[in-house]
């Protein structure tokens, strides 16, 4: 099988949160002015995206630690693109 090169593109910044929580973390790329999370096209993203979407139990503390780096990194490159 021939592996897919496609990513898919999430804004919500709590699913991408949740699967970098899970050890699938996003690329952070600017799209105009907007900062998108891109996943690989994956099994593991998909079943991920499933558990997230059925309101599972999760650590508090870890998850919104993970949910405070992730918008540090996407202030980041929100910054570093926008003065070149």
């Amino acid at each position: 099988m021939a592996k897919s090169n496609r990513k898919i593109p999430i804004n919500d910044i709590w699913l991408a949160s949740y699967q970098k929580l899970k050890n699938n973390a996003p690329e952070l790329t600017l799209q105009g002015t907007r900062v998108v999370f891109e996943f690989d096209t994956t099994p593991e993203f998909y079943k991920i995206a499933t558990e997230y979407n059925s309101n599972p139990d999760v650590a508090l503390l870890d998850f919104i630690s993970v949910v405070r780096r992730l918008r540090a990194e996407m202030l980041m490159t929100k910054g570093l693109e926008g003065k070149k």
